[in-house]
């Protein structure tokens, strides 16, 4: 298995702009910019990290345990997947 470069992800977060954030929540939980505001404040999430939590939900390519094992490493990312789908079981 490959080690996931932390670096080369965290340059892809950095640079995502917060319009492309945007997007990529509202392409995946259909989710307003006011739900996904307090999502963040709620899990306490950076969006660099959030953006990391959705490129990984995003990732067809490997299973959902490694996934959760990543997600699991990112600060703050299990609270953000928590809450995430919390919001999208209440919708």
């Amino acid at each position: 298995m490959d080690e996931i470069n932390w670096n080369d992800l965290a340059n892809k977060a950095s640079s995502q702009t917060e319009k492309d954030l945007q997007k990529d929540f509202e392409s995946l939980t259909k989710l307003n910019i006011k739900d996904i505001d307090a999502l963040l404040k709620q899990s306490a999430i950076s969006k660099q990290n959030a953006a990391l939590v959705l490129e990984e939900i995003k990732d067809a390519t490997i299973s959902n345990n490694e996934k959760v094992k990543t997600i699991s490493k990112i600060n703050n990312g299990v609270n953000f997947l928590v809450s995430l789908v919390g919001k999208l079981t209440n919708r």
